[in-house]
């Protein structure tokens, strides 16, 4: 595997070591220059056969490719045979020799007159990407950010479009090196050149300025971002009741103050039902304040028969409600290049994503049980238990209360996989508008053996002085005028600034839980009202409602019932909510030396 050229293993990374950084390649040298190229077809030298010129042309970011023409020999010709076979062409001098191309021949076409077959060649970059599996091509671009959230799941889509939506993210390009190794290298020039070429290295009258026009670059990005989810609520409340004539005690001295004027009293059954019916769910943890069992009690004392062991003087409970929130964040985020904006106004472009967190919890929070209806029966029936009878309870199920306040059901390394892809896509699409200035000359083949696309190249002849890093490197070895040159050209990055903002996502938003109870909750006191002795019936007073046992005759008993009301839910907790976020990155762009005399 080659990096930057170089073996992990054979060489320091970028030719330099610790310590010692590497010194640029001064082009220059002799002016005379033995040359000579060598073409091999599957392995067998065909060089003797070439005629006319062997070009290479090969371009970061896109596949490299080759063209010859070979004089074949006496014989049948079938020139279908020679496509895919494999090709390497090299240039060789007195000072040594370089790989141009590694690839195989795409399209052969045949002269019958001359008998030339000419060979257009590729590296067939996106073929091999194709071949790939994606764990490799993970491994070719570490750097990169991919989620299905903004693209489509890669599983039966084309390899090719999953490598180019990974290098969307990154500040660099994928092609091939001249002996075929895939490679993805930055688009940053380097602080030192590895190539120099200063007055007389390049060739008369071919140095060219190409200037991009600032004002079609991008210089900002707006995304709009959804990332929707839900807010599990639950709203718990507590109640009180006790019948106003136990005089507030409780146990026997509670029941001896209401036996003296005896009343009807509600059951347990009631107090549930009303708490049902005012859609709330009785969590465990209830206090019922029974009518004793038959027997002899108070003083004096006084017999006492009760054939009902669920009828109450007092109950102390809790009941909850559940429901679900649908909780939009709504992001705007800027990704933008001040200094190029300062420079030439805003050029603005657009991206978005949206996503939802799905949960099968969400989805049954309202509608499964808890609190009691998620327990296991209970066995006695005490003071402290819960009803009696099982009433769609589930045996062997620990009683899920809950907690009041609310549950935000969210992913968040999903939303940071999403809203980082986007964003580095923004960078990215900054910083590729502003390398549209390109240097480009020629130079002779003999003097730059070894350069290579990953290669950072100044120049400083013929009134242009520049650095950036190599874009695309073409050869044209011309067998019959003698020629063998090399055009190099350069793309510079130019936009200005100094600041940079790390791609740090904001803070998602946080709703506040409510304050937890303290040691005796404040519960709600239901009221009673007892008719029979004259007294007015009030048909929405929650609590209970009964009749003396023995009534003055003045006026009718009151309905036997128990009724709860429970409070309103605020719109504002109901709703879907959408929360508004914004945040913007600042993005610095090198100035590549550019001057022109």
């Amino acid at each position: 595997m080659l990096i930057n050229g170089a073996s992990i293993n054979g060489a320091t990374l970028n030719g330099g070591t610790a310590g010692n950084a590497p010194q640029p390649v001064v082009v220059g040298g002799e002016q005379a220059i033995v040359w000579r190229a060598r073409v091999r077809v599957n392995g067998e030298d065909w060089t003797a056969r070439l005629v006319g010129e062997v070009a290479v042309d090969r371009e970061e970011g896109a596949a490299g490719v080759a063209e010859f023409a070979l004089c074949l020999p006496a014989g049948p010709v079938t020139p279908n045979a020679w496509r895919g076979r494999e090709v390497t062409a090299d240039y060789i001098d007195q000072n040594g020799e370089s790989r141009l191309f590694t690839g195989r021949i795409i399209e052969p076409s045949w002269n019958r007159t001359s008998r030339l077959l000419t060979c257009a060649c590729s590296d067939n970059l996106q073929e091999r990407v194709e071949a790939l599996d994606v764990p490799a091509i993970d491994a070719l671009t570490p750097n990169a950010w991919w989620t299905e959230d903004v693209f489509e799941p890669v599983t039966g889509r084309s390899h090719w479009d999953y490598m180019q939506e990974r290098m969307q993210s990154v500040q660099a390009s994928l092609d091939c090196a001249a002996d075929g190794t895939l490679r993805v290298t930055s688009w940053y020039a380097k602080g030192q050149a590895d190539y120099e070429f200063l007055a007389g290295a390049t060739v008369y009258d071919t140095v060219d300025v190409q200037l991009s026009d600032n004002t079609r670059e991008t210089n900002q990005v707006e995304i709009e971002a959804e990332y929707r989810f839900s807010r599990l609520q639950q709203l718990n409340k507590s109640y009180y009741w006790q019948h106003p004539f136990t005089g507030g005690l409780g146990g026997e001295g509670g029941f001896c103050e209401w036996f003296s004027d005896t009343t009807e009293t509600p059951n347990i059954e009631m107090v549930t039902a009303a708490l049902a019916d005012s859609g709330q769910t009785l969590l465990s943890g209830a206090s019922w304040y029974r009518l004793p069992p038959s027997g002899i009690y108070c003083d004096p004392p006084v017999g006492w028969n009760n054939n009902f062991t669920d009828l109450l003087l007092g109950a102390g409970f809790t009941g909850a409600r559940r429901w679900v929130q649908t909780v939009t964040e709504r992001y705007a985020l800027t990704v933008v290049a001040d200094a190029a904006v300062a420079t030439d106004g805003e050029v603005v472009t657009r991206d978005s994503v949206a996503l939802e967190v799905e949960s099968a919890q969400a989805e049954t929070w309202e509608s499964a049980g808890f609190g009691v209806n998620t327990a296991a029966p209970s066995a006695g029936g005490g003071n402290n238990g819960i009803p009696g009878g099982s009433g769609g309870l589930t045996p062997g199920r620990p009683i899920d209360n809950g907690s009041n306040g609310h549950t935000d059901v969210r992913d968040e390394p999903r939303r940071q996989q999403a809203l980082g892809t986007v964003l580095r896509h923004g960078v990215t699409t900054i910083i590729s508008e502003h390398r549209g200035t390109t240097v480009s000359w020629d130079v002779p083949a003999g003097w730059v053996h070894g350069i290579d696309l990953p290669h950072t190249a100044r120049i400083a002849d013929q009134g242009v002085h520049a650095k950036g890093k190599i874009n695309r490197l073409t050869w044209r070895l011309d067998l019959l005028g003698g020629s063998a040159m090399c055009t190099v050209s350069i793309a510079l990055m130019r936009g200005g600034g100094t600041a940079s903002d790390p791609l740090t996502l904001p803070a998602y938003s946080v709703k506040p839980q409510p304050d937890p109870p303290g040691p005796d909750p404040i519960a709600d006191s239901l009221p009673t009202q007892i008719g029979g002795k004259g007294e007015t019936y009030i048909d929405e007073l929650d609590g209970f409602s009964g009749s003396w046992s023995v009534g003055d005759g003045s006026s009718e008993g009151f309905p036997r019932r128990f009724q709860i009301t429970a409070d309103e839910i605020l719109a504002t907790e109901r709703d879907p909510l959408e929360v508004d976020i914004e945040a913007t990155y600042r993005v610095a762009i090198p100035n590549d030396t550019l001057e022109l005399t």
